[in-house]
C-alpha cells in the first residue's frame, strides 16, 4: 500500500545529522523573518545560489527523531515511493540536504565610502552600491578617445569582498569582460595564490599604491601591476592593506558612450546610461573550492544606477553641509544573480 504520509514515521537520525538539520532550518526561519525586516535593519545573511531551494523547507518542523510537514517534497520525494524504503531514503535525502546547506556561502561587500565598518550581503534583486562617482582617484578612472570610432578605457576599484562559509579552502574570481588589475608590492608574498593571466595589453588607468605628496608623489616601496582573467585567494587571507584589486577594460566603437559620459551639458541620466553601456553586462563569477574538492559558483552582475549619496552610504566630513547627502550621484552596483 502506498502512503503519502511517510514522513510522519519515526526516523532515527545520527546525532550530527540532527544537529546540522536543526541549525539549518533555524537559520532558514530566521532568514524569512529577516526578509520582512530588511528595510528597517539592513542586515541579514544571504546564502548564494542555494537559498531558493532551502527556503522551500521553511514550514518544516524538526523535533527529536521526527520529521513532519512537506519535507518530502522539498527533498524530492513523491507519494509513489515505496514505504519500505522511506526511512533509509529520508535519512539519505536529509543528509544530502544538510550537505547542500553546508555548501552555502555568503558574499558581502563594503564600499570604501562607508566608514561604519558594516558590510552588506549581496543578494538577488537588491543592487548594492559599491563605488561612488565622487571624482576621487580611488573610485574609478575613465579615459576616452573620440577618434577612429571612439575608444574608451576604464579602471574601477573593487570593493572589499568577503566570502564566508564552512570548509572553504580557496576562492576564485573570474570576469567576462576585460580583466582584473592587481596592484601589489613587488617581491613580497601576494594574497593571490593562483590565477589565469590576461593575454594581451590593456592601456587603462590604475588604482593603487601608497603614493604620497610628502614623498613628492613617490611610493614607500616598489609596486607592480598585474592583469588576470581570474585569480584565486586563500579563504583565510582574502584581503591585504597593501593590495588593490580593480577591474578594467578597453573598448572600441564607443562614440555614443563617449558622448554620453563627456557631454558638454552634464545630465546625470545620460551619464548613467553611458556608464551602463560601457560596462556592457560585465559579470564577476565567484567560485568557492571546498575541502572535499567540490566547488560552487555565484555570479555578480556589475551595473550602475542613480541614487543619493545617503542611499549609497557615503559619509561626509563633519564640517560639510548635510544637505549634500541628498545630492544624486552615479554609483557602481553589484547584484547577486540567480
Amino acid at each position: 500500500m502506498i502512503r503519502d504520509d511517510i514522513f510522519t514515521e519515526e526516523i532515527e537520525l545520527p546525532e550530527i545529522v540532527q544537529k546540522k538539520a536543526d541549525s539549518a532550518f533555524l537559520t532558514i526561519r530566521a532568514e524569512r523573518k529577516d526578509r520582512t525586516e530588511y528595510m528597517a535593519k539592513r542586515k541579514r545573511k544571504m546564502y548564494a545560489g542555494t537559498l531558493a531551494a532551502a527556503a522551500a523547507c521553511t514550514a518544516v518542523v524538526i523535533t527529536a527523531g521526527f520529521l513532519t510537514g512537506p519535507l518530502h517534497k522539498a527533498l524530492g520525494f513523491t507519494a509513489a515511493e515505496d514505504t519500505n524504503s522511506a526511512q533509509t531514503g529520508a535519512e539519505d535525502m536529509l543528509t544530502a540536504a544538510v550537505d547542500r546547506i553546508d555548501k552555502m556561502f555568503t558574499l558581502q561587500v563594503k564600499a570604501e565610502e562607508a566608514e561604519t565598518g558594516e558590510a552588506v550581503a549581496l543578494m538577488q534583486g537588491k543592487p548594492v552600491p559599491v563605488t561612488i562617482n565622487t571624482g576621487s582617484s580611488n573610485s574609478w578612472v575613465l579615459g576616452g578617445d573620440d577618434t577612429n570610432g571612439g575608444t574608451i578605457d576604464y579602471c574601477i576599484g573593487l570593493p572589499q569582498i568577503t566570502c564566508e562559509g564552512e570548509q572553504i579552502e580557496r576562492i576564485t574570481y573570474s570576469i567576462n569582460n576585460g580583466a582584473f588589475q592587481i596592484v601589489q608590492p613587488e617581491n613580497e608574498e601576494s594574497i593571490v595564490v593562483d590565477g589565469q593571466p590576461f593575454e594581451g595589453e590593456l592601456n587603462t588607468g590604475s588604482i593603487g599604491g601608497d603614493y604620497s605628496e610628502e614623498r613628492d608623489g613617490a611610493p614607500s616601496k616598489p609596486f607592480e601591476t598585474l592583469f588576470y582573467k581570474s585569480f584565486t585567494l586563500d579563504y583565510e587571507r582574502q584581503a591585504d592593506d597593501e593590495t588593490w584589486l580593480n577591474f578594467c577594460n578597453v573598448r572600441s566603437g564607443c562614440q555614443d558612450v563617449i558622448q554620453s559620459i563627456w557631454s558638454e551639458e552634464y545630465e546625470i541620466e545620460q551619464y548613467n546610461n553611458g556608464i551602463r553601456k560601457m560596462l556592457d553586462n560585465t559579470v564577476i563569477t565567484c567560485t568557492v573550492e571546498y575541502a572535499d574538492h567540490t566547488s560552487k559558483s555565484a555570479d555578480i552582475q556589475v551595473d550602475s544606477c542613480i541614487m543619493t549619496r545617503r542611499e549609497a552610504g557615503e559619509q561626509l566630513d563633519p564640517n560639510m553641509d548635510p544637505q549634500m547627502l541628498n545630492e544624486e550621484v552615479v554609483v557602481i552596483t553589484f547584484e547577486l544573480q540567480e
